[in-house]
């Protein structure tokens, strides 16, 4: 079984599919107009509120929206910095869990995230606000690659090798910083930290099947160890504001 799992070929396939798509969202603006032109932009909105994530469409029976929001992408940085980190963490998934459970993972984690979204759009009481976006499968893919292999080497999110492991960290550490100045509307943002949050533990949980109690508790540990201790060492030196979630948890407290 072990040879199947040398060509992550479906990570590749995936990856097609979102540029395919990405694609076919110009073609569709382009019907309309020029490129950048209000009728490119009219088009594009349409087409992301057909296939886009939102708890409106839901209510309109669009169900498709679970699945379909995944691959459409805002602009081509989205789509670019998505396809990389698909490439990266998603070789990792597909090589160690084999495609079935890669492809399983991908679209559970993408779920996920959009049941997470789904909450807080009820919470804030805003139905129409749009997902769309591979980030929250992605999230979901690095979680469940943290667990197997948090210290393999991969080149992210700049070309130099650090462990699978601090890319993690890095990430929880800041979504949930963003999350909660969302939240405390310290900030405004139009990215779904909750969505990435979701795909994440889904991830986790997945990896933790997989690798077993032992190793999964280990990594756990050490990663609540740090998410513990990185914001209290970051106030004490006063270096970064914006990972500071531990004054901003203090605000709910007053």
């Amino acid at each position: 079984m072990a040879d199947l799992y040398k060509k992550p070929s479906l990570t590749y396939l995936l990856i097609l599919v979102c540029v395919l798509v990405f694609f076919y969202e110009i073609y569709y603006g382009l019907q309309n107009g020029s490129f950048g032109s209000e009728g490119f932009n009219n088009s594009i909105s349409k087409l992301f509120n057909d296939y886009g994530f939102s708890f409106q469409n839901l209510l309109d029976k669009k169900i498709w929206v679970f699945i379909t929001s995944v691959f459409f992408h805002a602009d081509p940085e989205h789509l670019i910095l998505n396809m990389i980190a698909l490439f990266i963490f998603g070789r990792v998934v597909e090589m160690n869990f084999g495609r079935k459970k890669f492809l399983v993972i991908f679209l559970i984690t993408a779920v996920v995230g959009n049941l997470a979204f789904l909450i807080i759009s009820i919470l804030t009481n805003s139905f129409g606000t749009i997902v769309i976006g591979a980030s929250a499968a992605i999230f979901g893919l690095l979680g469940a690659a943290m667990l197997v292999k948090p210290f393999e080497f991969v080149f992210y999110p700049y070309l130099i090798p650090v462990p699978l492991i601090l890319v993690a960290m890095l990430y929880m550490l800041y979504n949930i910083a963003s999350f909660l100045l969302v939240v405390v509307n310290l900030q405004e943002s139009n990215i779904s930290y909750i969505s990435h949050i979701g795909g994440l533990v889904a991830g986790m949980i997945f990896g933790f099947r997989e690798e077993g109690s032992k190793k999964g508790f280990a990594v756990l540990l050490f990663l609540l160890l740090i998410l513990i201790a990185v914001p209290f060492i970051l106030v004490i030196f006063n270096y970064l504001e914006t990972f500071n979630y531990v004054s901003i948890l203090s605000k709910f407290f007053k």
